[in-house]
């Protein structure tokens, strides 16, 4: 039973990866375009939120071994990544 869970634990691992590999190409990408377009509030908002996402992804995968005081830091950069993504959005109207 304890290989089969050590199993699943590494089939997570690989899933978070890939993940966190998709999620990275699309940060670098939206970067470029970034220094392409300057001032533009949707590409902007568009980096925030994927920064957000890249941020609870590693708080999601290290989670069981982190400190409290590094869990209360995961989830504040995570809600000022994902604020200050929204905030770039409202701008554009």
């Amino acid at each position: 039973m304890i290989w089969m869970a050590k199993y699943h634990f590494k089939e997570v691992g690989i899933m978070m990866l890939i993940l966190l590999i998709v999620v990275l190409i699309g940060y670098l990408v939206l970067l470029i375009t970034r220094y392409k377009k300057k001032n533009n509030f949707k590409i902007n908002g568009a980096i925030q939120i994927i920064q957000g996402i890249m941020w609870t992804l590693i708080a999601i995968d290290s989670w069981t071994t982190s400190h409290s005081v590094v869990r209360i830091a995961y989830i504040i950069i995570v809600l000022l990544s994902f604020i200050a993504g929204f905030q770039e959005f409202y701008k554009c109207k």
